[in-house]
């Protein structure tokens, strides 16, 4: 159960994975002392049956600030599409919820949720010209608790479930830097394209250090 005495983690629901059945996935339920019900629910995939999963740690990694039908469809698609515990914490964690309820009718405005319970800014269509007829494509901007924001590129396949998958992301822009991306993605005439505009930008986060960590004040010596 979770260490904060105002909270109860209960489990509301349970699937084994694969033949095995010692991996699972798990909704679980956060009740707040004295209050009439769940405030919020998280889906965790565990390879221990006994284990118990705790929503509100950030050393347990579950899919958090989810509604009840959230939860349960995340942990349903999950159950049904995996067979071992790696794939289905991969699946977990590229899978984007949309925060309305309706299945067939998404609204591309919407936003969506993620891990950790962040919502995005509205979704903003893309159109590529190689995808398939039966995805929609999007790109998504949140911003992180930290002040940086996110931009990520979120496929659907509305046929078969609500669910938006991310695609390629880059995390902890400047706020100038996050809407320039957002701006040449939406540019990009093909798949291959935005693609190498996100693997750009990751290659050029990754390989920025703080060459001058004292900068102001060594200008000012």
């Amino acid at each position: 159960m979770s260490e904060d005495p105002r909270f109860e983690i209960l489990e509301v629901w349970r699937r084994p994975l694969g033949e095995e059945g010692t991996a699972a996935v798990r909704v679980l339920a956060r009740v707040e002392s004295g209050a009439y019900g769940p405030e919020e629910y998280a889906v965790g995939v565990s390879v221990d049956p006994d284990s118990v999963f705790d929503p509100v740690s950030e050393e347990t990694d579950v899919f958090s600030g989810l509604t009840f039908a959230e939860a349960h469809w995340v942990a349903a698609v999950i159950a049904s599409n995996e067979r071992c515990a790696e794939d289905a914490e991969a699946l977990l964690f590229d899978l984007r919820v949309p925060v309305d309820l309706e299945w067939r009718d998404i609204d591309l405005s919407s936003v969506v949720v993620e891990p950790g319970g962040v919502k995005s800014t509205p979704l903003v269509p893309w159109d590529p010209m190689d995808a398939p007829a039966s995805t929609r494509w999007a790109i998504a901007t949140y911003t992180l608790d930290c002040g940086h924001q996110a931009v990520e590129l979120l496929r659907q396949d509305p046929d078969s479930a609500p669910f938006w998958i991310e695609q390629g992301a880059v995390d902890h822009l400047a706020a100038r830097d996050a809407r320039s991306l957002a701006r040449m993605l939406l540019e990009a005439s093909t798949l291959e394209e935005a693609r190498g505009l996100v693997e750009s930008a990751q290659a050029n986060l990754a390989t920025h250090p703080e060459e001058h960590p004292g900068g102001d004040d060594a200008d000012h010596a």
